[in-house]
């Protein structure tokens, strides 16, 4: 029987804060250097700009959202994945799909992950707390909308959860149809 329940993704390493942090100082750094030199400074403060992009770019990416990963109902009863992003008091629902519409869960590794092609006519939707995770959850999914990849940090029960939520939600609808 699928239950509702909410987890929150947290990040498996804190590669992001560390790429933040070098890149806000030392673009803080080179901006300083360039208000002394007395020739480049444009070429000086553009790179400072550059490491200020990077900064703030990972920042908003990984470092102040905060992910959920959520199995609940809507108003007719049909079970959902929802992946839900919080950054301050903002709450944002990033997608929402039927179980019903999961056609396969797969858990990869960097090398698999690189590997990956993603197919033809298929969009490509990444929810991930960690920059360069050593492990992901790749969902395929086909509605009559569209059809998508959609990639989480999660751990083996919560994959495992899953993908047997998704089966039931199939089997369920079969049976309704019917």
């Amino acid at each position: 029987m699928i239950r509702e329940f909410s987890a929150k993704a947290k990040p498996t390493n804190n590669k992001a804060r560390m790429v933040f942090c070098i890149s806000a100082a030392l673009a803080f750094a080179v901006v300083m250097v360039s208000m002394l030199i007395p020739t480049y400074r444009g070429v000086v403060s553009l790179v400072g700009m550059g490491l200020f992009v990077i900064a703030i770019t990972v920042y908003t990416k990984y470092v102040s959202p905060i992910y959920y990963y959520d199995i609940t109902f809507d108003s007719e009863g049909t079970a959902l994945f929802v992946v839900r992003e919080i950054i301050g008091k903002r709450e944002t629902t990033l997608c929402r799909i039927g179980l019903f519409e999961v056609t396969k869960i797969e858990r990869e590794d960097k090398t698999a992950r690189r590997s990956h092609k993603t197919p033809y006519g298929y969009r490509k939707y990444s929810y991930l707390p960690t920059l360069f995770p050593e492990a992901i959850c790749r969902i395929t999914t086909m509605s009559r909308y569209e059809k998508a990849e959609i990639i989480i940090e999660a751990n083996d029960e919560f994959i495992a959860l899953l993908d047997a939520y998704c089966a039931e939600a199939r089997e369920n609808r079969e049976n309704y149809d019917e």
